[in-house]
């Protein structure tokens, strides 16, 4: 058992610390299939994100939900500043720490989404690659308003991210990325937001995160993905449109299937039940390249 997670902590009880080079890794794993499933969180959260996605897939499936650097309660003692193809390389050394050959299907939810495909492009191709509101365009204006600011090198110091992961969850701001998102947490899953962020690491970790991303250069190499794709969208989202991310997805991926549905760019928090059932259809169903509606 990791140490330092809170007792009521989603999925504790499977929690494992992994360490490869730098990284002592929090990595939650659960299942006993061949069939191996990652689960990639997004730009300032961690595997607690997956909730009952996780043990409800770990019935079928050989999960494994790690914190990526700087995320949660995963340490990185070395470089922070690691972009999507140095991300990608860290995820090859902890599957081979592992001792997993290959991950068959890869869940991505926002940047976590944008890794799987930059994983996927350096490593064996995954089955299927399940994109939930795959951080695609450019950062839309919540980014520039809340989180551009802070990255910088004074910003990023260490006294700087000490002092704001102080500071940040006895003010608005978190409930207000939240509430930007268009996604409706209780109470209880905010919490869980505050409580990262009172991390020092956690913050810098998804600052680093989201100015380590080359989004133009990754598309321009999509086209060697042969996964069979599935990317869901929410009309709702209010970090990336569904317009903007569709003609992306029509110009850049078309062989993918894209599914559109109400809510908001955490839907698989607000609603597990219908996120595990498109992730489930997604994972039994492949291919089409056409557009869903409900």
């Amino acid at each position: 058992m990791i140490t330092g997670i809170p007792e009521n902590w989603p999925n504790r009880s499977f929690s494992r610390n992994i360490q490869t080079g730098d990284l002592s890794w929090h990595v939650q794993i659960a299942g006993n299939s061949p069939v191996h499933v990652l689960l990639l969180h997004g730009t300032g959260s961690s595997a607690h994100t997956w909730g009952n996605l996780f043990t409800e897939l770990a019935k079928n499936y050989t999960v494994i939900a790690p914190d990526l650097p700087g995320h949660g309660f995963t340490k990185n003692h070395g470089k922070k500043d690691l972009n999507l193809d140095a991300l990608a390389d860290k995820l090859s050394e902890l599957r081979e720490a592992l001792k997993i050959e290959y991950f068959d299907h890869i869940i991505g939810h926002s940047a976590g989404a944008t890794l799987a495909l930059s994983y996927t492009l350096k490593n064996k191709q995954a089955k299927t690659i399940v994109g939930l509101n795959p951080s695609l365009i450019s950062l839309p204006s919540f980014y520039h308003k809340f989180v551009a600011p802070f990255l910088n090198p004074i910003v990023t110091s260490s006294f700087f991210t000490a002092v704001l992961s102080d500071l940040l969850p006895h003010t608005k701001m978190i409930d207000s990325l939240i509430d930007s998102t268009n996604t409706k947490l209780d109470a209880e899953k905010r919490e869980r937001y505050k409580t990262l962020f009172k991390n020092a690491h956690h913050l810098n970790g998804s600052m680093s995160f989201m100015a380590g991303t080359d989004i133009p250069g990754l598309l321009e190499q999509c086209s060697q993905i042969k996964s069979e794709l599935t990317f869901i969208l929410t009309e709702d989202d209010g970090w990336i449109p569904a317009p903007a991310l569709r003609q992306v997805i029509q110009e850049s991926f078309n062989h993918a299937k894209m599914i559109e549905i109400k809510g908001g760019h955490m839907f698989h928090e607000g609603n597990e039940k219908l996120a595990l059932e498109l992730i489930k259809e997604a994972l039994h169903e492949q291919g089409g390249s056409h557009v869903h509606s409900s």
